[in-house]
């Protein structure tokens, strides 16, 4: 019987070391007295111990194993040989060859050599015990049942020798209770099969006596029955118990929050898996005398590492089997954080240039606004817009704009501190969190960010020239983070009102300003809700016959009965996404207004609604056109476009102008000729018209290059089979340039006629028609 100290004991206290010490050396002395013996008497029979070694190394491999989670006690059967040797040999022969046997046990096991150094000692000691027993307790009588009470009591003593010391050596060592070792579960089993089987040799004692010596190989079958039997049931609680550790191991890998706990609780499941006190998780693999397993973890190699030892309760082999195992629990947990960081990163950075979203940048603001008040500096949010983004998505696609987000997202981080916070809110849109900076230092950093934009970026060949328009908000003391980043937002606003490609830092008056625009925008919705919106048709004159060919629907909306400009409410419901009910509003209106004009009018009339891009977009208003086409009783309708507003040529967008102009409706494209790229929307969509912008008209009677470039437009449009209108017409003279650029030319200005409503329309055009009719008979 051997001690097996547990993972405390491996490590070995002082205390424990000097117990251990001390037990091997009363051993060793034990071994020299019975050498002097056998050196003075001589050895009596030399075939017992050429023997009895062998066989005590064979029985010794196959020990009951009594533990629990501080230490454990391996109880051998190798003590049935004692008892043989004891009744058949003089009494230090016996111990002599005992201990010859414990020693060379001892010495070819794969434990640490503290253990075989006490358990040599503890071995030496039970076997000279048990001889002192049996020379006493049976004296003359052989054969006896004297002899055999004898034996067993010096069976029991040999257990309880090694079985207390083995204790108190896993006591001493683990710094635990040795009461809790002497008591702990399988003792009492330990007993009732040590004690039999050691008359297994007082057996071969009776068989040797009695008949020819050969007749003792008839016992190895019992032996190696009771041998087999007990390592496997040694092996099956190990399994067990291992399997429990595992269990247990998974269930709490599932729990931990960060690698560091992960580590932790792999070494100590570890130590309690393998029973080993020297357990490691490192970078490197197992080295000669180790075993290990990998642990997969994407920042670091990691390798769970124990010193290979062979021992009665699993082999090398197992041990390993088992470190892969609990590996394999780490290596899932590692995974299951890794795929929580990356999902925790996903959900808060944006997924195309990997800075942090609206929700980290807000989180972050409050930590820097806590840090602000605490030592009384200066937090700053500096809120970027690009200028002209949008065309760089209809000329290259997506792909492209996504391509300068990623470039101008590396540029605005190298225009600010590592401690600084770049954050994409979305879109073309940017913020900095800038904290313990000077106003000084704000306004260096806006400008590296402006130079850092206006380099422009290469797309497809193209250097595309970008500008951004920025607004500043210092924190003040009764800031909160959704406030101060609202606050930026409003003087980047600013910033665009005023020119774009600068920055405004915020005042109270920009705040009042929005609130006042955001009023608008709720009066607006009411105005729409109502049909409040109403009408004024601009005609459009056929430059040749001077005769008004139809009629451009304006919007107008008073506010509180004064005329609210309609670049303002048409930028305004273009903002707030108002834009597709008030242009269902308005087509709706002019529809009803066509129906009535066809019916009072004769000849061709044609009647022009401005629609936005985005309506395009909408689901139902390719029905809404082929609705409105219905009601208006056969008078024709142009959609127009403007080209300052651009036009995102998406499948959607075209889908829908093709179903539009298959129901006989034309497209026309406003203020052509000062937008982002007016050729190639002569290309690509189903346009008829195009309505040259004022700007182009305006010099056209004083400057000859200015009349030269409307000539080329207007030849470029008849040339592509488009009628041409000329918007901004005010002067007589303009409208004589105009007449000597040739035919097919239309006119709309203020010369001809300005916005008028409905009735007042239907008037001039029963005065055009008949003046026209009057001049045709004349």
């Amino acid at each position: 019987m051997t001690s097996t100290p547990s993972a405390t004991a491996v490590a070995g206290t002082r205390r424990g070391a000097v117990f251990d010490g001390a037990v091997c050396a009363v051993g060793l002395a034990i071994f020299v007295v019975a050498v002097v013996a056998v050196a003075q008497d001589g050895l009596t029979h030399i075939a017992p111990a050429l023997v009895g070694i062998p066989v005590i190394l064979i029985v010794s491999r196959f020990p009951l194993v009594v533990d629990n989670n501080d230490g454990g006690i391996e109880v051998g059967f190798d003590s049935c040989v004692l008892m043989f040797l004891l009744c058949t040999l003089p009494a230090h022969d016996a111990v002599f060859i005992w201990s010859l046997g414990v020693m060379v046990t001892q010495l070819t096991t794969g434990k640490l050599w503290s253990s075989k150094a006490f358990n040599i000692g503890v071995g030496i000691i039970a076997g000279s015990i048990a001889a002192a027993v049996v020379t006493a307790g049976r004296g003359d009588s052989i054969g006896t049942g004297r002899e055999l009470a004898a034996v067993m009591i010096a069976a029991v003593a040999y257990f309880a020798t090694d079985y207390v010391m083995s204790a108190v050596s896993v006591g001493i060592s683990s710094g635990t209770a040795i009461r809790r070792h002497l008591l702990q579960r399988g003792t009492w089993l330990a007993v009732a099969c040590f004690v039999p089987f050691d008359t297994l040799g007082y057996l071969g004692v009776v068989v040797h006596r009695a008949t020819p010596g050969w007749m003792l190989i008839l016992l190895a079958v019992p032996l190696v029955t009771l041998l087999v039997a007990t390592r496997a049931v040694t092996r099956a609680r190990e399994n067990a118990r291992r399997l429990t550790v595992l269990f247990d191991a998974a269930v709490r890998a599932q729990t931990h929050t960060d690698r560091e706990r992960v580590v932790g609780a792999l070494v100590e499941d570890a130590r309690d898996l393998l029973h080993l006190r020297r357990v490691a998780v490192r970078s490197t693999p197992p080295d000669g005398g180790e075993i290990g397993a990998r642990v997969n973890d994407e920042e670091e190699p990691r390798w769970l590492v124990a010193k290979a030892l062979g021992r009665a309760r699993s082999t090398i082999a197992a041990d390993e089997q088992a470190l892969r195992a609990l590996g394999a629990v780490a290596s899932d947990a590692f995974a299951r954080l890794a795929l929580t960081e990356e999902m925790v990163h996903v959900a808060r950075h944006d997924p195309l240039t990997d800075l942090p979203n609206r929700g980290i940048l807000l989180d972050r603001l409050l930590e820097a606004q806590a840090n602000a008040r605490k030592n009384g500096t200066q937090v700053t949010l500096l809120f970027i817009d690009l200028d002209g983004f949008k065309p760089v998505n209809d000329r290259f696609g997506h792909a492209a704009g996504d391509a300068v987000l990623v470039e101008l997202a590396d540029r605005l981080r190298s225009c600010v501190r590592e401690c600084d916070t770049v954050a994409r809110l979305g879109g073309d849109e940017f913020a900095v969190l800038i904290e313990g900076a000077e106003v000084a230092e704000v306004e260096e950093m806006w400008a590296r960010v402006l130079a850092a934009t206006r380099r422009g970026v290469l797309v497809a060949g193209h250097l595309l020239p970008l500008s951004a328009s920025g607004g500043i908000a210092f924190g003040g003391p009764g800031d909160d983070a959704e406030g101060l980043l609202r606050k930026a937002d409003l003087a980047m606003y600013e910033a665009k009102a005023r020119g774009k490609a600068r920055v405004v830092v915020y005042e109270h008056a920009i705040g009042r300003a929005r609130v006042e625009r955001l009023e608008m925008v709720d009066d607006l919705r009411r105005a729409v809700a109502r049909a409040e919106i109403e009408i004024a048709y601009q005609p459009i004159v056929d430059v040749d016959s001077g005769r008004i060919a139809g009629a451009e629907a304006l919007a107008r909306w008073r506010r509180d009965g004064v005329p609210v400009s309609p670049e303002l409410f048409i930028g305004i419901a273009e903002e707030s996404g108002l834009i597709v009910d008030l242009g269902e509003s308005v087509l709706t209106a002019v529809a009803a207004d066509a129906a009535v004009l066809h019916d009072q009018i004769d000849g061709p009339f044609v009647m022009t609604v401005n629609i936005s891009a985005r309506q395009l977009r909408e689901p139902g208003f390719v029905e809404l056109v082929a609705r409105s086409l219905t009601a208006m009783n056969g008078t024709a309708l142009v959609l127009e476009i403007t080209e300052r507003q651009g036009i995102d040529l998406d499948p959607l967008v075209l889908d829908a102008m093709h179903a539009i102009a298959a129901m006989g409706v034309r497209f026309a494209i406003d203020d052509f000729g000062v937008g982002f790229s007016s050729i190639s929307y002569l290309r690509d969509i189903p346009v008829q018209i195009i309505k040259a912008d004022g700007s182009l008209s305006h010099a056209i009677d004083s400057d000859e290059r200015a009349s030269a470039l409307l000539r080329s437009v207007a030849h470029m449009g008849r040339s592509l089979g488009l009628e041409v209108v000329v918007e901004g017409i005010e002067r007589e003279a303009q409208l004589t340039v105009l007449r000597d650029h040739g035919h097919q030319l239309y006119a709309q200005g203020f010369l001809l006629h300005r916005p008028m409503p409905i009735d007042d329309l239907l008037t001039t055009l029963r005065g055009d028609r008949t003046t026209s009719a009057l001049t045709s008979v004349s």
